[in-house]
This record gives C-alpha cells, structure tokens and sequence, in this order.
C-alpha cells in the first residue's frame, strides 16, 4: 500500500531560534501581592484538599466564568515554610505556560492576608481512578490506546519542564489528569525543583502514598514512593532523569494494571526501590499481553542508574508515538480488510444463491469478484477471519460453467499431449520399419507383401511426426488408422494368431490415452474391427490363407494343436478380442478420472490466481493457435 508523498519546506533557523529555552526564575515580586480577592471571586465550594491547602470552585465575576482557587488551610497560614512554598508553586506553574500545564490567572492575598492563587478549572478523571476502575474490571471510558495517547502528551509537557531547568519530582497517576474533551494536566508543582536552587523545598503533602517524609543521611525525601527513582529514594539531588524513571513507572501501570513499585512498609519499598524493581511485564504479569517494544521501553525509562535510563521524556513520547503510528496503521489495515471482507461475503451469498437455482448467468465474474475481495481483505489483515471463512466456501464451490481461461489452458494442455503422443507414434512405427533391414536378412519370398507392410508402417511413423508438428487430432488419427492397417496386413505374413493380437493390443491401449472419449470409443472400435477383419480376412478373400485346419488340426506353417475348426476360430476369436477391449476400456476410464481430477486442481488454482489477483476482473485473450 503506497503512502502519498509530501514536500516539506524547512525555513532557515536564525541564531535567536535555535536558542535554548528561557529557564525558570523565580524572583521576589517587586510588589506585594494585591489583596481584595474575595471581591473578584464569589464564595466557593471546596472541590479538594492536600495536607496543607485546599482547592475551591469559585466564579470570577470580572470575566464571568468558573474557576479553581488554591488557598492554604487555616492552621498552616502562619507556617513561614507553608508560605513560601506556596507562593513558590503558584509562581513556578504560572511561568510554565504549556497545554498541558494548568495556566495560573491570578496570585494574590484575601482580606484576611490568607494567600491564593486562581488556575483553570479542569474538570476530569484523574488517571489513578481510571486504572483502579480498569483493576476492578469496571468499563472504562479510555482505551489503552488513549491511554497511550495521552501519556504521550504527558511526556511532551515534562519535556517542555525539563527544557526550562524544572524538575517535577512527584510524576504518579494520581497527579496526571485526563479531561473530558481530551485534555492532559500534570497537577501539582508544589515539590518541582528548579535549576540553580541550592535549597530543597518541603516534602510533598502528606497523603495516603506519603504520610511521612522519609530522612536519609543525605537529605529529605521528596516525592511519592510509588513512582520513586532511586537516587531520589536516597535524598540526592536529581534531574531530569528521575522525571523519566517516573514516567516508566506510571507506564508499567497503564500496560499492565499493576502499579510499578510493591505496596508495603516504606523501609521495605524503599529497600526494593534501591535494589532494583524488575521492569519486565512478561516476568510480573504474564497473563497481561504486552507489546515487546512498550516493554523494552519500560525497562530503559526506569533503570536503576539514571546514566542508564533513557535520555529524555522525549525521546519517551517519540517511542510512544512510533508505536501509536504503527497501531493506527494497523488499525487502519484491519478496517480495510473488515471493508473488503464484507464485499466477498455479500458477492459469496450472491454465488451460493445462484447455485441452487439453474441459471449460471455472470456466475465466473462473481467469482472473480468475490476472490479478488478476498485476496484485498487478506492482504490487509491475514488473520481476518471471514475473509477466510469465505475463501474456504468459494475454494469448495467452483463456477459451474468452466471458466474461459480454464479451458484455454485444457486446450494448450491438450495440445502438448498430442504432440507427446506423437513422438511416441514416431518412436514405435520407426523402430518398426528399421525391422525391414533385419527381416531382409532372414530371406523374403513375397517383396510386394513385404513391401506392402513396410509401407504402411512407415506412413504411420509420418503420422507421428506429422501429429508433432501440428498437435492436432486429426493427424493422429490418420497414424492410428495406418497402425491398424498394417498390423491387419501382417496377418498375411505371421497369422492372425501369432503377431496380430498383441499388435492391435498395444495400439487399442495406447491410443486410448487420448482426451476425447468419442474418439477412445473410435480407437477401440476400429481395432476390434482390425482383429476381426485379421481373422476373418481369409474368409472374405481380403487376405491370403495363412492357417489351414485340416482333420481337427491348425496349421500355421507347422502343426501345433488339434481342436475343431469351428470352436477353437471362435475361441481364439473371442479370447483376443477381449484382451483388446477389456486394458483399452481400464485405461480410458483411468484416462477420465484423472482429467477430471486434473481439472480441479485447474480450478482451484484458478481461484487462487484470482486471490492474489490485483484487479477485480481479468481480461482474457485466446493464444493464437488453438486447438483442433
């Protein structure tokens, strides 16, 4: 299937564009955050709470439309630390300006000098629900697919982070957000780490995944241990790569419905963080199939060393949609082939209905038609399985009027037949005549009966030859009837009880080969009448007396057996002549079933032609010569 080729035109990349991205600064504002919030935005519901704030739906009555409120809890406003960390993630997700990222509209403080921060309002599920609905096998409303889709937007967005100095450090289903018209969200930036900042900012809110920051001799861990990296585990500094180990954990999840990292004690996890979590979904979910290539892709993103990992979220949604192409493609593929299939399925119903009725009307173009949807559909998808199903029922119920390139192969089939029975006549009747030099020496009495017989065997081996030239019938019959001929006239030389039965013997069952049943019938009876014509000849006064019977013997030149005239002519009469009819009438009937069988496989391999055919119909042109 050829793909349409396009033309794209590069522009030339000034030094300002190729510049890398402006990094993330986060600046004491020259000006205190303005205050009077509650008179732009109306009292709201809360619609989600962390360990410190609480999110509210509230309306902005300036612009006139609904939006989320960030503000921190009663009891954490005098918190210095609360303080500076919310005003610090308000502030870092404000500069992040990506679809992907949840826009901040306002920063400011209420009445009562309570900080807050207004954002979008996504409405949603978040990924972690959709996954625990998936566990407990309730419909979900994403395929893995979509799934896949969206994760790689996600890994889009992380890049864009990365780009700018920002590191998420908290990447789990929990905080990925799916919404209802299609939308991707990376939530919370409360614990992101910013390039150049020589401070770690707080643990993470204390949730049901991270009630307690973990202490290390290094330093604090931030984060949630279910997506944990392990230098991050450690309370090292990271980068960018803990993001990726993140990423191909929540990865894992989506693939397999089991999260990455065991549940358990957080000494326990941490200790199997640090050791290396195995990665393969074929080794832990085995009865979950996986695609080679998102496995592989799990275990670069989440290697224990970061200098292991896989370079960049990038390079992790490049894959994703490299894999996406191929699935769409196959998709795509297999719509094809349901398409096509259902054309031979309705042209096979059309040919099945025909069948049990008498008329063959356009019953050869249907089953071009048919096999050539069929051929379509398996090209497309060879694992279609009602476009096989209907190739079995086309492949077991053939046209019932022989197709025309069928019967033009039958012919030049036929035609190179002749021509072998041809040279085979050439071959015998030759041998036979260069006999003539051999009897010669023996001593002839009678040259013109000599003569005669030799005559007559050399026209049939010019038959043959004639036959090979023209591959025809009609010179081979001409040969058959030169053969009996001369094998009757022997019967002036030998007897007809010596030479001639196994004479007319070998032409009855060769010449019986022939394709043509009446011209069989012919053949046998033509060399029954030779075999009587040979006996009877001395009779009619067509040959001279060779077997003489005097006083109950027969005399053929010597005495051999004494038996009456009457019954020992009908006896050997009768006996010859059953061994000309009886092999000529076997072979013939052999002869037909194997043309039978011959033309079956014609057509079946008929169809398979017009399987693998490109177009639906074939024009057919007969060869030149034909045969006759």
């Amino acid at each position: 299937m050829s793909r349409p080729s396009h033309t794209v035109t590069v522009a030339p990349v000034t030094p300002e564009e190729a510049a890398p991205p402006p990094q993330v600064e986060l600046e004491t504002p020259d000006a205190a955050p303005r205050s009077g919030g509650e008179a732009r935005y109306s009292e709201g519901t809360v619609i989600g709470e962390g360990g410190m704030g609480k999110v509210l739906l509230v309306r902005d009555r300036y612009v006139g439309r609904q939006i989320a409120l960030k503000q921190l809890k009663d009891d954490q406003r005098s918190n210095g630390r609360a303080l500076a960390r919310f005003d610090r993630e308000a502030r870092l997700q404000g500069q992040l300006e990506h679809p992907a990222i949840v826009p901040v509209y306002d920063i400011g403080r209420g009445s009562d000098g309570s900080p807050f921060f207004t954002m979008k309002l996504v409405l949603g599920e978040s990924l972690a629900e959709l996954l625990d609905h998936m566990a407990a096998g309730k419909p979900a409303r994403f395929s893995q697919r979509k799934l896949l889709s969206a994760f790689s937007q996600l890994c889009v967005a992380v890049h864009y982070a990365h780009e700018r100095g920002v590191v998420h450090r908290d990447i789990k289903p929990a905080n990925i957000m799916l919404g209802a018209y299609g939308e991707v969200y990376l939530l919370d930036w409360g614990v992101a780490k910013v390039g150049g900042e020589t401070a770690e900012p707080l643990a993470a809110e204390p949730s049901p995944e991270n009630a307690d920051p973990l202490h290390t001799g290094t330093g604090t861990v931030v984060g949630t241990v279910s997506t944990m990296a392990p230098e991050q585990a450690l309370g090292r500094a990271v980068d960018a790569r803990a993001d990726v180990y993140a990423l191909g954990a929540v990865l894992f999840h989506i693939l397999t419905g089991e999260p990455f990292h065991p549940k358990g004690e957080l000494s326990t996890v941490i200790g199997q963080i640090l050791a290396g979590i195995e990665a393969r979904a074929s080794v832990r979910t085995p009865d979950v199939e996986v695609a080679p290539e998102l496995e592989a892709l799990c275990i670069a993103a989440t290697r224990l060393h970061p200098a292991d990992r896989l370079a960049s979220a990038a390079a992790l949604h490049e894959a994703i949609e490299a894999y996406l192409d191929g699935d769409r493609d196959q998709e795509l593929r297999r719509a094809a082939a349901r398409k096509h299939s259902d054309a031979a399925r309705a042209a096979a119903d059309t040919i099945l209905e025909r069948a049990k009725g008498a008329s063959t009307s356009g019953d050869e173009a249907m089953h071009v038609r048919a096999l050539g949807e069929v051929g379509k559909a398996l090209a497309f998808d060879p694992t279609n399985k009602d476009a096989l199903g209907t190739l079995v029922e086309l492949l077991t119920s053939p046209p019932k009027v022989v197709p025309r390139e069928v019967e033009l192969e039958e012919r030049a089939m036929t035609r190179r037949r002749v021509r072998m029975g041809g040279v085979a006549a050439a071959v015998v009747y030759g041998y036979i005549s260069l006999n003539a030099f051999t009897t010669w020496q023996l001593g002839v009495h009678d040259i013109a009966s000599f003569t005669t017989a030799h005559v007559l065997w050399g026209c049939a081996f010019l038959g043959g030859l004639i036959t090979v030239w023209k591959s025809s019938y009609v010179p081979l019959f001409i040969t058959f009837l030169f053969g009996i001929s001369a094998c009757v006239f022997v019967t002036s030389i030998y007897s007809p009880y010596l030479m001639v039965p196994p004479l007319l013997t070998m032409h009855a069952v060769l010449f019986a080969l022939v394709q043509s049943w009446r011209l069989r019938i012919v053949m046998i009876v033509l060399a029954s009448v030779g075999w009587t014509a040979s006996v009877f000849g001395e009779h009619w006064r067509l040959l001279p007396t060779t077997v003489r019977f005097t006083n109950g013997d027969m005399l053929i030149h010597s005495p051999v057996i004494s038996l009456p005239e009457t019954l020992t002519t009908f006896y050997l009469w009768l006996s010859v002549l059953a061994m000309v009819i009886a092999p000529a009438v076997v072979i013939g009937s052999l002869r037909t079933a194997w043309m039978r069988s011959e033309q079956a496989m014609r057509m079946q391999l008929w169809q398979l032609r017009r399987l693998v055919s490109n177009e639906a119909t074939t024009t057919i042109r007969p060869p030149a010569v034909t045969a006759k």
